[in-house]
């Protein structure tokens, strides 16, 4: 049977997809029609109160429905905006979900796109025996990251300065999903409070509707933008390699390691990785690359290679 890869994700989202056409969307629809008719319902009383009141000497039934209407119709229209602010809230998170699709599954595709052009040239690398050198000898075939990714998370860009290696847009896509998500719930709940309320907002108040509504997921995303922002730099004008603000001059790095791990989950069972470290004149290694996609970590590789002008040690990966 042949394992299912990161082209074939979309087929995950065949389960929530095929729940909200045959569960969610009929239960929206008779919600909706449900608040239709009480919004009719409610325009109707309104201009019946209307003309109730306009009326010089009512009768007592129609003094007794008077009364019940200035009780009723208030009332109504506070279920009813709320109700309003309930789809503002659903529909922004709905809008949040699928620019987040749009943004993993298009990036994948244009990624996967450019890794199929027929315009790629095939390119024979000759790896070095890390045998037939003394610090070959004694590095460690280990994994430097027990994480990672089985699909393309980590991209090598061409810069003025040499090259970055930034997060791709489906790694980046998460947070910003989680923040807007958050946001939107917290600004429809504060405009929600200010029309509906009559009680004041204090600092407490503002505070526990900020973390009761969408703040917490808000948090979250911030926190994993910092997570996930972090870049690596390959600086040719200052001869060194910055990682998260450490500078390793150019002249430490003696060669690269490539190298595949398994990593284990909990939900698939685990999947394959990639590893592409540095390796400097101590023996010491530095992870460069982190990620599931072969075909992008070996043409970086080779990029990153004759950038440092340095061999690299493979095992197992080609």
């Amino acid at each position: 049977m042949k394992k299912i890869s990161i082209n074939h994700v979309w087929l995950f989202w065949l389960v929530p997809l095929c729940m909200f056409i045959f569960v969610g969307y009929p239960q929206l629809k008779k919600s909706y029609g449900l608040y239709e008719n009480r919004v009719q319902k409610y325009e109707k009383e309104k201009i019946e109160l209307d003309s109730l009141r306009n009326i010089n000497q009512p009768s007592a039934k129609a003094n007794h429905r008077l009364k019940t209407l200035e009780i009723t119709v208030p009332i109504t229209e506070k279920v009813i905006l709320k109700e309003q602010y309930t789809y503002y809230k659903t529909g922004g998170m709905l809008f949040m979900l699928a620019v987040l699709f749009v943004a993993i599954f298009g990036s994948s595709y244009l990624a996967s796109k450019k890794k199929n052009a027929p315009t790629n040239k095939r390119i024979d690398f000759v790896f070095e025996d890390p045998a037939q050198d003394a610090i070959g000898q004694s590095v460690s075939w280990e994994a430097t990251k027990n994480s990672g990714s089985n699909f393309y998370s980590q991209q090598l860009k061409k810069t003025n300065f040499g090259y970055k290696i930034s997060n791709t847009t489906t790694l980046k896509a998460v947070p910003l999903a989680f923040f807007f998500i958050g946001l939107n719930y917290v600004v429809w709940s504060f405009i929600e409070y200010f029309q509906l309320s009559n009680i004041p907002l204090t600092f407490m108040k503002a505070g526990n509707l900020f973390f009761t509504s969408g703040g917490v997921f808000m948090l979250v995303g911030i926190i994993l933008t910092f997570v996930f922002s972090s870049t690596t730099q390959l600086h040719k004008y200052k001869r060194s390699v910055i990682i998260n603000g450490t500078l390793i001059p150019f002249q430490n790095i003696y060669a690269l390691q490539l190298l595949q791990k398994y990593v284990s989950s909990n939900n698939s069972g685990g999947y394959v990785c990639y590893e592409l470290n540095l390796v400097t004149n101590s023996g010491d290694r530095i992870n460069l690359l982190n990620h599931g996609d072969k075909e992008y970590m070996l043409s970086d590789m080779m990029k990153v290679s004759q950038f440092f002008k340095v061999p690299v040690w493979n095992h197992g990966v080609v």
